[in-house]
């Protein structure tokens, strides 16, 4: 039974590891919503961006769970599928086409914060290129630099 627990503790410690996103840089997402799950145990958003060549690239974007995110002023209604939004996120390391969420800007200027950024306790994020990380760094396919206009 003991080691039944310790099993089931290690991956549920795993499943919320947050390892593969890179906190040191940040991108801003514009585009349309594609789909928005407001779900347990972690919310989704899926947004279509245009690449450096300007073909359409799908993101998908983890906004932490709506029981925090409701603390900080969500609303099930606030994302729906079709409206341009304005998304500034961590990429995963790997490049791949996802990342978790910082802010989202709504069709109605409103500003979200997502997992980990308690407003309260750290403020809005910085404005601009190098988010912490260096203002060189090649972007991936649909990414701006933070502040830029789509």
């Amino acid at each position: 039974m003991l080691l039944l627990l310790l099993a089931i503790s290690s991956t549920v410690s795993a499943h919320h590891s947050t390892a593969a996103y890179d906190y040191s840089k940040s991108l801003t997402l514009s585009g349309t919503i594609k789909d928005f799950e407001w779900t347990n145990p972690h919310m989704f958003i899926r947004i279509l961006a245009l690449d450096a060549q300007g073909k359409q690239v799908e993101w998908n974007v983890e906004c932490g769970t709506p029981n925090i995110n409701v603390r900080h002023g969500w609303k099930k209604s606030d994302i729906n599928v079709g409206d341009r939004l304005t998304l500034n996120i961590h990429p995963m390391r790997d490049g791949s086409l996802s990342g978790t969420l910082i802010t989202v800007t709504l069709a109605d200027g409103r500003l979200l914060y997502g997992p980990g950024n308690d407003i309260k306790a750290v403020g809005p994020p910085p404005d601009g290129p190098g988010h912490g990380g260096s203002p060189d760094a090649p972007l991936p396919p649909g990414a701006q630099p933070p502040g830029s206009q789509p």
